[in-house]
């Protein structure tokens, strides 16, 4: 999806009460709708204001080459990760 795609997947939610509500309940099924395939573990989060804009949290650093933290080892033995910005795996 381009920047055209993109603006045009948002335009609804700006001028349709209905497509608004169902764009600030699940932005990223919107997108995904509208051909923005996402990973699982990227999230989208909308909110009702005065401007548009889009803003991107990038998370710190990775060292791919390096290892695991003793709290990330502890989460997957366990099958779960309780804070998703530590779950160790490159960008697809």
């Amino acid at each position: 999806m381009d920047a055209q795609g993109f603006l045009a997947a948002l335009a609804p939610a700006v001028t349709d009460a209905d497509a608004r509500e169902r764009f600030l309940a699940d932005p990223k099924a919107v997108l995904a709708a509208a051909g923005l395939d996402l990973p699982e573990w990227f999230t989208v989060t909308a909110r009702e204001g005065d401007a548009a804009e889009l803003i991107i949290t990038v998370p710190g650093l990775r060292d791919l080459d390096g290892d695991l933290s003793d709290d990330v080892l502890e989460g997957v033995a366990g099958g779960y990760v309780a804070n998703q910005t530590h779950i160790f795996s490159p960008c697809s």
